[in-house]
């Protein structure tokens, strides 16, 4: 069967690809957070298996192979995107604190720990994919706010901003696209809630990434964000 959206991905990806090079060349002091978390998404790409069976099927441009390119530009360009977004929006500056550092053991952990809930809840409850990843990325942020409430607030704005990007994004991405909502989505297996187009659960996808990863970076290393005005003092 000929793929009817062959490059919708591509694109998508790099319309992010766009948000990415901005906070990239805007703020060289977050790169090493930018480029640690892009590699962790990318890193984390081939979960996206998990997704196709009872949430989407997207075309690649290698055909009918169940992951392509396209799954490790959106992994890692969002994993970058959803940790720094915060910080670039609000012109915040980190502070690092390495008696904060945590072991990379527990990192290691706490991330496996975060992927194996959403897999018994998709393999062993037949939970819906998209549904078990907001546990899994609760998981984390739960986690991480129990030894840091300081970022409590940062996650929150981290994730509403994320979603906010998931929402215009798709505004221009149905606009070149029109009905591909409807053709990779499979909507019958979730709300069915469209807000201006968007599934609702990829606004939901967006929050709860951007609050998990928006406090990831800050809790491994210790760091905390403080204004510029504040730095400057």
């Amino acid at each position: 069967m000929i793929s009817a959206h062959p490059y919708a991905y591509l694109v998508g990806d790099a319309l992010f690809g766009v948000v990415w090079l901005a906070l990239f060349f805007l703020r060289k002091d977050l790169w090493r957070e930018l480029l640690a978390m892009s590699a962790i998404g990318g890193l984390l790409a081939p979960f996206a298996l998990i997704y196709l069976p009872d949430y989407w099927n997207p075309d690649h441009i290698i055909g009918q192979f169940p992951l392509g390119i396209e799954d490790f530009l959106f992994a890692f360009f969002i994993g970058g995107i959803g940790s720094v977004l915060y910080e670039a929006m609000t012109g915040k500056m980190h502070t690092l604190c390495e008696c904060r550092r945590v072991p990379r053991r527990r990192i290691v952990g706490i991330i496996a720990a975060a992927l194996a809930t959403a897999a018994v809840f998709v393999y062993g409850f037949k939970m819906n994919s998209i549904y078990a990843n907001y546990l899994a990325f609760g998981l984390l942020f739960a986690y991480i706010i129990s030894y840091r409430r300081d970022l409590f607030w940062q996650s929150l704005a981290s994730g509403t901003a994320v979603a906010l990007l998931m929402f215009f994004f798709y505004q221009v991405w149905i606009a070149l696209y029109p009905g591909i909502i409807g053709h990779w989505w499979r909507l019958e297996n979730i709300s069915g809630i469209l807000i201006a187009g968007v599934p609702l659960e990829e606004i939901l996808w967006g929050f709860s990434w951007g609050m998990a990863g928006g406090a990831l970076y800050e809790w491994t290393r210790g760091i905390s964000s403080i204004s510029r005005v504040a730095q400057s003092r």
